[in-house]
């Protein structure tokens, strides 16, 4: 039956092309799927955008908020960008069978199956397998095409899964400039002299605490596994047995309430976080169960009551400093033996071999708790050698065990002297460790600690630069205070920068998950574009394919199957088939039929008779 010709919609601007229901020459399903391309490309290229922090969404405040808000924003743009590459997918397929279905031959039953909207998963695959059937009875075209199908439906799945597989979040703090003020703070070379400085501060530096130097959070940070990774007989960088010998690498920084006091006036808006720019720091590789080197070996006994312990130190190759710990036996402190029974001397004890540098890094504080928050290097480190004498005689100082009496003349006047308790708390720790030692081997590890804690404790204190901004600059270096400009706690020069920052969350995704995510999508949607150009240039020469926003309501009007000879398969056969139960029976008669379009003549203005039509069928 002959239909009107479509009037141009009264809303449509004019410089919009239109003929006979079509938008620029196409059908509303072809121009459904170009929007849905578009979008999806738009989504796909601003996720890709946002993960790699390319676009102005990342800097949003509210992106960068928090942990959950970060994420939430990945969600948002990749599921839009799967949904509308869903909508393209589908789209596309209905371009491509209307463009097949519009040829002069038609298209068989089984590939229109295949593009069909309303055929699933399930029938997709019974389709690709043919039930068994050969290549003769059922040919390849259909199964390509239902594969492809099935591939192309579950790329929109398969691309949310990929770039949420490898998603995390890392926290940076971003300085304020209008905080940033130049400062001094950092660590100085080790200096000898400051051990016999200290005064009563090595009570209150040097304490039970010790045992946790190298893992305390306010000045300590484990970097480890950035330079060696930990075996199964090493725990956390040190080794359970003698047997085998564990490395441990620690990054030792300034603590903030070393110089919180001068720190310039909190900004007007909230920040939680302290930067220290530029701070120069230390790194310090421990590497246990050594051969101690006897090159300049120096020792020294320490002891308090019956109790005693020896410290040896000795230069090593490669700027490595070694060190033992031998404590007197469980057995001859009980006995008073010690003194009189020297073999224990002769024990390897515990050892330990430390390289110290030196590098230039960022710190980050947190300003409630003065723990470290992040930290990030900025120059290799260089190597500062230990005199071993030297070291030894700091740690005569700090380890020194006997009653306070009168000042010695290297005494800090402004401190005073110690009490000299450190030393007696670390000989009863090394009675206490020999004793476990006899039922419980693996309690090594504690020796251990102490000694690499012990070390690091004597170079974290005994330098001009880590309490200078905690006393008197003008603690002076001897007895005498004629000499007040410099001294034991000199301020160390202004080469670094403190500022108050702000936090912001960082996505992290891998770099192959990113690869991955961007080479899926961008296939699909290049398939489908370039599946789109086809089908819109057939549309565009022949106006022949007029497909709506309902595939079933299409079929059921604008399309008819044919069998053998182009005769229309009439309802009786098609009741006949209905019946059919057997599958391979059932795909044995689809294989031979075939889906065309009804030709339709249309009524144009004056007579005009429009092309491709008919009145049959």
């Amino acid at each position: 039956m002959p239909r009107p010709k479509r009037q141009r919609p009264s809303w449509l601007p004019r410089w919009i092309p239109y003929k006979d229901g079509r938008y620029l020459g196409l059908a509303r399903q072809t121009l459904l799927a170009w929007s849905s391309t578009v979008l999806a490309l738009a989504f796909f290229l601003m996720t890709i955008a946002y993960v790699t922090e390319k676009s102005r969404l990342s800097k949003a405040r509210f992106v960068h908020s928090s942990r959950s808000n970060t994420i939430l924003v990945l969600r948002v743009l990749s599921e839009a960008a799967g949904v509308f590459l869903a909508g393209s997918i589908y789209s596309t397929f209905e371009v491509v069978q209307w463009l097949l279905i519009s040829r002069p031959e038609g298209i068989r039953l089984p590939q229109f199956l295949a593009l069909q909207s309303s055929t699933g998963p399930l029938g997709l695959l019974v389709i690709a397998f043919g039930k068994g059937l050969s290549a003769g009875e059922w040919p390849m075209g259909p199964r390509i095409m239902s594969l492809l199908r099935l591939m192309a439906e579950l790329t929109v799945p398969v691309l949310g899964v990929v770039i949420m597989s490898n998603v995390n979040t890392e926290v940076i703090y971003l300085p304020i400039a209008s905080t940033v003020t130049p400062f001094s703070v950092g660590m100085e070379p080790f200096n000898a002299s400051v051990a016999s400085q200290l005064g009563v501060m090595e009570d209150m530096l040097f304490n039970i605490a010790y045992v946790s130097f190298l893992t305390n959070p306010l000045h300590a940070v484990d970097i480890n596994s950035d330079f060696s990774s930990n075996r199964g007989d090493c725990e956390k960088g040190l080794s359970v047995s003698t047997n085998h010998s564990c490395t441990r690498h620690v990054m030792i920084a300034q603590e903030l309430q070393n110089f919180e006091a001068g720190l310039p006036a909190t900004p007007g808006e909230e920040t939680s976080v302290l930067l220290s720019m530029n701070q120069q720091v230390y790194t310090m590789q421990f590497q246990d169960n050594i051969d101690i080197s006897k090159n300049d070996l120096h020792c020294e006994d320490f002891h308090s009551g019956p109790g005693y312990y020896r410290i040896c130190t000795s230069s090593g190759p490669n700027d490595w400093l070694h060190a033992s710990m031998i404590p007197c036996p469980a057995t001859l402190v009980a006995n008073s033996s010690c003194t009189t029974d020297l073999s224990w001397h002769s024990s390897p004890g515990f050892t330990t071999a430390l390289q110290p540098s030196l590098l230039n890094a960022t710190i980050s504080y947190d300003r409630q708790d003065g723990r470290i928050l992040s930290y990030t290097p900025h120059t290799t480190p260089t190597r500062t050698p230990l005199p071993s004498p030297s070291l030894l005689s700091a740690l005569t100082h700090i380890l020194n065990t006997t009653l306070p009496g009168t000042a010695p003349p290297t005494t800090n006047p402004l401190l005073g002297p110690p009490t000299n308790f450190f030393g007696r708390l670390v000989t009863g720790h090394m009675y206490r460790i020999s004793k476990l030692s006899l039922t419980h081997p693996s309690s090594r590890i504690k020796g251990t600690n102490a000694l690499q804690s012990i070390l690091a404790m004597t170079l974290y204190y005994s330098q001009n630069g880590v309490l200078a901004q905690t006393v008197l600059p003008f603690a002076p270096n001897a007895s005498s205070p004629t000499t007040p400009s410099r001294g034991a706690f000199a301020v160390s020069p202004t080469d670094s920068l403190l500022a108050y920052a702000q936090t912001r969350y960082r996505l992290r995704i891998g770099r192959g998950t990113l690869i991955a995510y961007g080479v899926l999508g961008g296939l699909a949607i290049v398939v489908c574009v370039v599946a789109l150009v086809v089908g819109s240039v057939g549309e565009l020469g022949g106006l022949e394919a007029e497909p709506t926003l309902w595939p079933a309501w299409d079929f059921f009007t604008q399309c008819r199957v044919e069998g053998e000879g182009g005769k229309v398969v009439g309802g009786e056969k098609r009741v006949e088939m209905g019946w059919i139960r057997e599958g391979r029976e059932v795909f044995r008669e689809m294989g031979g039929l075939r889906v065309r379009r009804r030709k339709r003549v249309a009524r144009g203005e004056g007579g005009m008779e429009l092309p491709g039509v008919e009145g049959v069928g």
